[in-house]
């Protein structure tokens, strides 16, 4: 591996190839995407500074991952994860689906952003590696066995924790689902 002999462009590539996974490990644990990115810049320069502790360069994108959760858990004992109470940077970050256009009303946007807003406290109620699973499938499209490399874990682990998610969250949205088909 060329950037642990200090290639910088290598390394740059790998940052290419690795930081939306990167990205969506941290969020799926942060549930904040300001942080996260704080979290995954973190993540990379202290890959780069120990890229010598690497021993399986093969293994870069296990490595890394376990890093951004390390780092995500000191940010979250830093900053408490919170879903109620929006801040002025919440509605600054807005989801752009959340965004009203000209063609909405007022109510279908408030409907909208109340719908993801739930989606959110589904995902935050799973256990961490369950929503890192769920976030790396269903956000990264990344297979089963990517999942499990990445989380140190089976594919037939990751199977069955995305099976048990999916039913949690079938559970826990259904009202949102029900809503949604007696006002749309």
């Amino acid at each position: 591996m060329r950037a642990m002999a200090g290639d910088a462009v290598a390394f740059a590539g790998l940052v290419g190839r690795y930081e939306r996974t990167a990205l969506a490990v941290a969020y799926a644990m942060l549930g904040d995407a300001s942080a996260s990115g704080d979290v995954v810049q973190e993540a990379f320069l202290k890959a780069w500074q120990r890229l010598g502790d690497l021993k399986e360069p093969e293994r870069f994108g296990a490595w890394l991952s376990r890093m951004v959760r390390n780092l995500a858990i000191d940010c979250r004992r830093r900053k408490p994860l919170t879903l109620a109470g929006e801040t002025l940077e919440d509605l600054d970050a807005a989801h752009p689906s959340d965004i009203a256009t000209e063609s909405d009303d007022p109510h279908s946007a408030f409907a909208r952003r109340e719908t993801r807003q739930q989606i959110d406290e589904a995902l935050a109620s799973l256990d961490e590696l369950t929503r890192s699973a769920v976030v790396l499938r269903y956000y990264d499209n990344l297979s089963s066995k990517q999942i499990g490399e990445l989380l140190g874990l089976s594919p037939a682990a990751i199977d069955m924790r995305l099976s048990r998610a999916r039913a949690e969250l079938k559970q826990s949205l259904a009202h949102v689902h029900a809503g949604r088909c007696a006002t749309g």
